[in-house]
């Protein structure tokens, strides 16, 4: 805790010395908008990207700022959660972008903040709008957490979550959280909203799954009788990657430009077409109902984005 608390004190100490003073007294309430997610760990964007911002109406960025994670000191015999691959602003964010700052917690962090949930909530929502601050991410009005958590760390993670709400109410910011389909049937944590990630659906590491991005029969299981709590917007993949494999056991995630190497190895290529999105869209606002505040994209990388047409990527955001 140390280690974290020193680092997010920096940042805000350096966000008062330039005087970049919190501008998130009074928000406007966060509003029907097309959205995306911007998740590498340099913020700047080049021309296609800004252009197909500007193409497609995007007037939210999630942005992943940090990640929350264990640190081990192998000759200490000692761990300690800190944040870890921190995004560097190369550019600074439009102003015509509502920023969402993101922070994704690895599990191994959570379990570790098992009884000083409190402090930890307390680090992470100050280091996150130190940063916003300072690198003129003005006017921010939700903030996001990102964790995979599980029936045994629900508690725990539920914890972190009322008293990140607690803090963010304070400057008038809401809290959204990402929900994964396998956590559609625990308690929603206490927050506003939820964006359900629908991609990354299948077993990767199964030689057998035919696509592990995204396919309605590894959906459709979890939307029976579905009702969720609270409300909820809905994350679609735009992306592609290869899956190798060697003697049919998972060697590692690998571009599309792969190639395999030898005689044992196959790659399982894979990318979400729009007709299986679009197909998957329809079943989960015909259980869950239209997005509350508009779908999202995942992610902002315009080598994958111009694999999709216009029109697709329209009838995507379309709500």
């Amino acid at each position: 805790m140390r280690y974290f608390l020193k680092i997010y004190l920096a940042l805000v100490a350096v966000a008062i010395f330039l005087g970049c003073s919190n501008e998130n007294s009074h928000p406007e309430k966060t509003s029907v908008s097309n959205s995306i997610y911007y998740w590498r760990t340099t913020f700047a964007l080049d021309s296609a990207e800004a252009a197909f911002i500007k193409k497609h109406n995007v007037e939210r960025l999630y942005l992943r700022m940090f990640d929350v994670a264990i640190e081990r000191d192998l000759l200490n015999g000692t761990s300690e959660i800190v944040p870890i691959a921190t995004t560097q602003f190369l550019s600074q964010p439009p102003a015509s972008l509502e920023i969402v700052p993101v922070v994704y917690i690895t599990i191994d962090a959570l379990r570790m903040m098992y009884g000083n949930e409190i402090e930890y909530a307390t680090l992470i929502v100050d280091r996150l709008l130190a940063m916003a601050n300072y690198n003129k991410c003005w006017a921010i009005r939700e903030i996001q957490l990102d964790c995979d958590w599980t029936s045994s760390t629900k508690d725990s993670y539920h914890l972190l979550c009322k008293q990140v709400r607690n803090e963010l109410a304070r400057v008038g910011v809401e809290l959204s959280v990402t929900i994964r389909l396998h956590q559609l049937k625990e308690t929603p944590p206490p927050a506003h909203r939820g964006v359900l990630m629908l991609y990354n659906t299948g077993a990767i590491k199964n030689p057998e799954t035919g696509n592990s991005i995204l396919h309605i029969e590894n959906v459709e299981p979890y939307l029976v009788d579905m009702r969720y709590p609270i409300p909820l917007d809905y994350v679609y993949p735009l992306f592609g990657w290869g899956v190798k494999f060697c003697n049919n056991k998972f060697v590692a995630i690998v571009s599309e430009d792969s190639t395999v190497i030898d005689d044992n190895e196959y790659i399982r290529y894979e990318r979400a077409s729009a007709e299986d999105i679009l197909a998957v869209k329809e079943l989960v606002e015909e259980h869950l109902g239209k997005p509350v505040n508009g779908n999202i994209l995942y992610h902002l990388d315009y080598s994958q984005l111009k694999k999709y047409s216009d029109d697709e990527i329209s009838k995507i955001l379309a709500r």
